[in-house]
C-alpha cells in the first residue's frame, strides 16, 4: 500500500473531509496531490496528518501495511498501565480504539469486562453487568491465554444478573463444579449455593446462615438481632446486593412471623426498591 493510499483509507475510515485533515497546515490540493502520489509529503506535514489521523508515523514511512501492529506498539504501555490499575472502563475504552485486537488483548478485555460485569452485579447493576460479562465471554474465545478463572465463575455471575432473587435456577452447577478450586470467590459460591455446612471465614455469610438457622427454631427475635448487625455493620468486602436482597427478605419474614405487620412492609418496600434498582 503506497504513502497516499495508507492516508486517504485512514481518512475515510474516520470520516474525515479533505479540508478538516488539512487544517491550516497544508492545503486540500495539497493533499490530494499526497493521496494520489502525484506529491511526497514533507516531515513536518507527515507529522501533522499522523497526529490528525491518530496514527504513529512510522506506520506511514514504511512499506509495512498492518495498521494494528503499529496501533498496539503505540498504546500497550498505557494499556497495560490501566490494566494494572484497575481502570477497567478506561482500559477497554483504549482498546476499542485499534483497529484489531490479537491474543493479549483479548485476554486483557476478556478480564476487564469480567471485572466490571462482576462488581455491578455486586452492586445491583444488573442490566449494565450481564453486557459485561457476556463480552467476556465473546474474548475469552478469543485468546489462547489462560482465562480458567473467568471461565469458572462467568457462569456464577451471570446467573446472578439474569435471576438475582433465584439464580440457581439459571446455574449449571456442573460447568462450576469441574472447574472451581477454594480461591478467589469460593466463599461467594458456596453462599449462593446455600451450604449451610461450609466453614465461612466471611463474617457476614457466616452470621447470615446463623440467622437463619434461628429462623427454622422460630427463634425471630434472635434472628432480627443478627441480621440487624449485618445491615449496621456492611462489611466492604462482604456488603454486595445479593447478600442485602437476602437479608432484607428474611428480616421481613421474621416480623411477619412475629406479627409487626408496619415493620414487615418497611423491609417489603427496601426489598422492591432493591428490585428496581436491578434494572440498572
Amino acid at each position: 500500500m503506497t504513502l497516499g493510499e495508507k492516508i486517504k483509507n485512514i481518512r475515510k475510515k474516520l470520516k474525515l473531509t479533505q479540508n478538516e485533515l488539512c487544517g491550516d497546515v497544508i492545503t486540500r490540493n495539497m493533499l490530494s496531490a499526497i493521496e494520489s502520489n502525484k506529491a511526497n509529503p514533507s516531515l513536518n506535514t507527515l507529522r501533522h496528518l499522523a497526529e490528525k489521523l491518530s496514527i504513529p508515523i512510522s506506520y506511514l514511512v514504511t512499506d509495512y501495511d498492518d495498521l494494528f501492529f503499529y496501533e498496539k506498539e503505540g498504546m500497550i504501555s498505557k494499556i497495560k498501565e490501566l490494566y494494572l490499575d484497575k481502570k477497567y472502563s478506561s482500559c477497554i475504552s483504549l482498546i476499542n480504539k485499534l483497529s484489531r485486537t490479537d491474543d493479549e488483548l483479548s485476554y486483557i478485555l476478556a478480564n476487564c469486562h469480567f471485572q466490571l460485569g462482576r462488581k455491578m452485579v455486586l452492586n445491583g447493576s444488573l442490566i449494565t453487568a450481564l453486557k459485561h460479562l457476556e463480552s467476556s465471554v465473546e474474548h475469552s474465545t478469543k485468546t489462547v491465554y489462560d482465562t480458567h478463572y473467568i471461565e469458572t465463575y462467568l457462569p456464577l455471575y451471570i446467573a446472578l444478573a439474569k435471576n438475582i432473587q433465584s439464580p440457581l435456577l439459571e446455574l449449571d452447577i456442573s460447568r462450576i463444579e469441574e472447574k472451581i478450586d477454594q480461591s478467589g470467590d469460593y466463599e461467594f459460591y458456596r453462599y449462593v449455593m446455600n451450604d449451610t455446612a461450609y466453614s465461612y471465614s466471611n463474617p457476614v455469610f457466616s452470621k447470615h446462615f446463623n440467622a437463619r438457622e434461628l429462623m427454622k427454631q422460630r427463634n425471630y427475635k434472635d434472628a432480627l438481632k443478627i441480621l440487624s448487625e449485618i445491615i449496621e455493620v456492611k462489611i466492604s468486602s462482604s456488603y454486595n446486593s445479593y447478600v442485602m436482597f437476602g437479608v432484607y427478605t428474611d428480616i421481613e419474614q421474621c416480623y411477619k412471623n412475629l406479627m409487626d405487620f408496619e415493620s414487615a412492609y418497611k423491609f417489603a418496600s427496601k426489598r422492591l426498591s432493591m428490585l428496581e434498582g436491578f434494572k440498572s
